[in-house]
């Protein structure tokens, strides 16, 4: 278990509660457009053989109360769109999403506020989206204020506000507003070392208090100090839900084989472009690079050698049946 969580006194989840975030057979399907005319003409014109991307394809996941879930993959996987869908954002196409309590989110921080009024009244404005009454706003005011540490600015319209100060203020805001979930996509932290070091505690306490979190990020390491759990996604579909570290090995080794055979096709194409080629120019260019192709296939052979090899080890010390 990662350092992050040494010590902490964490609410312990009970897995036969209900779950406060469930996901059943969820779809999610974007139309892509070629410009900005293209996607307005189609608000009036059905478009002809549209691009789609199915963002989601039936994704089915159940977190419990107390649970830190990871949810990993590569750019375009689905990670953004699952976020946006616990909160409301956007909605599915197919199947059923269900939330239980207050969801925090830490998406795009700076979302949401009027640059003309001044921070402490987008305290307020925040709040009244958040569905929060006067009272309650009034009580984590203060509390807010300190934490962005933005000093007399805090009362200055929120335009005069660097795009620092304006993370700032949201990420204060969505950590003190004692949230049933907290939902956090590469926001972890924001500004100099010193708040990054003041962030992540305030993470620390906020799981400490049983809150639930889902996690994104492409930092290995930062996913497996904030989750015990986590979940990793490829094309829109779960490919693996387990232990964080057991995750990363199972999308490690994934990578490795996707890239490996995408290297193999490329170098086969290159040398059959060799073996065929009159163009005497084509085949001095794909020999000059036919030999950094075949460094990178042999560097991912070896690496996908050793991940599986932790992969198998870990499965070893952690279950009495190894799952090959």
């Amino acid at each position: 278990m990662s350092e992050f969580f040494d010590n902490m006194n964490r609410a312990q989840i009970d897995k036969n509660s209900e779950p406060v975030i469930k996901f059943e057979n969820v779809c999610k399907t974007y139309t892509l457009y070629k410009s900005d005319q293209e996607r307005f003409r189609a608000l009036f014109v059905k478009p002809r053989n549209p691009i789609l991307h199915k963002a989601l394809d039936h994704i089915s996941f159940e977190v419990r109360k107390g649970e830190s879930v990871g949810i990993m993959g590569d750019n375009g996987c689905g990670k953004s769109t699952l976020l946006k869908t616990v909160t409301g954002v956007t909605f599915p196409d197919e199947g059923n999403v269900t939330v239980h309590g207050m969801v925090a989110a830490l998406l795009e921080l700076t979302s949401g506020f009027s640059t003309e009024m001044t921070g402490r009244e987008n305290i307020y404005l925040k709040g009244y989206i958040l569905g929060l009454k006067d009272e309650e706003i009034k009580v984590i005011e203060e509390n807010v204020v300190d934490f962005a540490e933005l000093g007399d600015y805090i009362d200055q319209p929120v335009r005069t506000y660097s795009s620092g100060m304006r993370m700032r203020l949201g990420f204060a805001i969505n950590v003190n507003i004692s949230p049933d979930i907290l939902v956090v996509d590469e926001a972890l932290a924001v500004g100099d070392a010193a708040f990054k070091a003041k962030c992540k505690n305030k993470i620390r306490e906020i799981i400490e208090t049983g809150v639930t979190v889902l996690y994104v990020s492409h930092n290995a390491s930062s996913v497996e100090e904030i989750c015990e759990r986590s979940i990793y996604m490829r094309k829109g579909q779960i490919i693996f839900d387990g232990p964080t570290h057991e995750t990363q090995l199972v999308y490690l080794v994934d990578k490795r084989r996707m890239q490996i055979e995408k290297r193999k096709k490329r170098i086969e194409k290159l040398e059959n472009l060799v073996a065929t080629s009159k163009n005497e120019e084509d085949v001095k260019a794909a020999q000059n690079v036919l030999p950094k192709h075949k460094v990178y296939l042999e560097r991912y052979e070896t690496d996908l050698a050793q991940f599986e090899q932790e992969l198998k080890k870990y499965r070893a010390e952690h279950y009495e049946t190894v799952n090959q």
